[in-house]
């Protein structure tokens, strides 16, 4: 297992205790971390694709009304909006997504 996603495990632990409001904030972050990450597959819909594209425009956008809704569900999630994109790439970019998404959704279904 590299450090890499030890520290994302961490991160996700961490968060996973919070209170109900933050907690509801949380989720929100994590199912676009879901939709960013799902895994691309031949037989895809249209729809899967436009909401993988759609989630990680969501976490890169840097000015809008889509920012806005970013940096309002960062900041009710007590989390800094430059990490969070910092730590999307991080589980976008990380070799082990598989257990990665399987984490957050054990997360998801705890709240």
């Amino acid at each position: 297992m590299n450090e890499e996603y030890i520290e994302i495990l961490t991160e996700i632990k961490e968060r996973e205790n919070s209170s109900p409001e933050r907690m509801l904030f949380l989720s929100v972050i994590f199912q676009a971390l879901l939709d960013a990450t799902k895994e691309k597959t031949k037989v895809e819909s249209p729809r899967t694709s436009v909401e993988r594209q759609h989630a990680r425009a969501w976490f890169f956008c840097s000015v809008g009304v889509t920012c806005d809704n970013f940096e309002y569900v960062c900041e009710n999630a007590g989390m800094d909006a430059q990490y969070t994109r910092s730590f999307a790439i991080k589980v976008i970019n990380s070799k082990e997504i598989k257990y990665v998404r399987q984490r957050i959704r054990r997360v998801l279904d705890k709240s």
